[in-house]
């Protein structure tokens, strides 16, 4: 089991480059950076701030470009790194798309997986698609350097169990969602993503699972509680999400949906920002311990092992954050955990 670090949300631009060395130094295996890092130039400058840890887009959201921008910029990433990067890619919910990208993607799990295809075939050389959703022809060469390395690998991201089977028929790995606890794994993202493996004739050995476990480190500095109560409020967010609904209803957590829905519903229609406090009393203690990683050095790396054992190869993980906080040191909160986080897995032998 090998150990990554996720930036998503968290640092300041400026404090990428020294975390992603300590990372290095301690051992770890892989950066992780979000899409409002910059979309690939974010990547770009982990790349250049190290020497031999993969570096993932993680998550790129597909429908912000095309096939061809996405398939050259990750040629060019992957030449600048010797070999190291990762395209890690999803398709978003209908909402973020419609808001962020400007239009409203009709059947957008499939229109992903035809992205993907399209990527892929133009990193192989093809000049030429002809998908279900896209069309190239004629596109140049993608080899920017010439060094010779080979395309990057694709990963894919999602949460229901549509694109968890898509994940298994086109990505050569997963980079899976935060709020993912192990039942969901056995019961729902495995049996998804297995179907789409045998549906595309591939093979489990060829396939790398990134958990992304939710985590926070308590030293002397923090405190257990803290870190409960920020799970709490990372955790509400998320699960306002309407496409997260059927996540909730596996889980039995079909009140705390429909609660956190009415508070962000009520902060729609008053026009006045959401009450962190309000959102953190929905949850308990229990679910966060379902889904985050919150304790001691010697208990994350414990609960690590025992709760992605047999289920992930490699755990990148995210800093526990607090959208709420109003305070203004909530990247400085995230630096320092994410310090304790390669301190507690320097070394680590999973």
């Amino acid at each position: 089991m090998r150990i990554a670090l996720q930036y998503a949300p968290g640092p300041r631009v400026t404090e990428l480059g020294a975390l992603s060395l300590a990372a290095e130094e301690a051992g770890l295996d892989g950066l992780g950076l979000a899409s409002p890092y910059g979309f690939y130039s974010g990547a770009g400058r982990l790349i250049e701030s190290t020497t031999r840890i993969r570096v993932a887009t993680s998550v790129l959201p597909l429908f912000h470009g095309t096939p061809f921008m996405h398939a050259s910029s990750a040629m060019m990433l992957q030449e600048m790194s010797g070999g190291r990067f990762i395209l890690g890619v999803g398709s978003q919910t209908k909402g973020q798309v419609r808001t962020q990208a400007g239009f409203d993607p009709q059947k957008p799990a499939l229109r992903a997986r035809d992205m993907v295809r399209a990527i892929r075939a133009l990193l192989s050389g093809e000049r030429d698609y002809d998908g279900e959703y896209y069309r190239v022809t004629g596109a140049g060469s993608l080899a920017a350097g010439g060094v010779g390395v080979a395309p990057p690998p694709i990963y894919f991201s999602g949460v229901n169990p549509l694109n968890l089977r898509i994940t298994g028929e086109v990505g050569d790995g997963m980079l899976a969602h935060p709020i993912f606890s192990r039942r969901y794994y056995d019961d729902v993202v495995w049996p998804a993503v297995e179907e789409g493996m045998r549906r595309a004739g591939r093979a489990r050995a060829d396939f790398e699972m990134c958990a992304m476990p939710m985590v926070w480190v308590v030293d002397e500095t923090t405190s257990r509680e803290e870190g409960l109560r920020r799970g709490k409020r990372n955790l509400a967010n998320y699960y306002s999400t309407r496409a997260y609904g059927g996540y909730m209803e596996f889980h039995g957590w079909a009140r705390e949906r429909d609660d956190i829905r009415a508070v962000w519903e009520r902060a729609r229609e008053s026009g006045k920002p959401i009450d962190g406090h309000e959102m953190e009393e929905i949850l308990s203690d229990e679910i966060v311990e379902e889904i985050c990683l919150v304790g001691t050095p010697d208990e994350v790396r414990d609960l690590a092992r025992e709760r992605y054992a047999g289920v992930a190869e490699t755990l990148f993980m995210y800093s526990v954050h607090d959208g709420y906080n109003r305070a203004g040191d909530e990247a400085q909160k995230n630096e320092q955990n994410l310090y304790r986080v390669i301190e507690a897995f320097r070394g680590f032998q999973g």
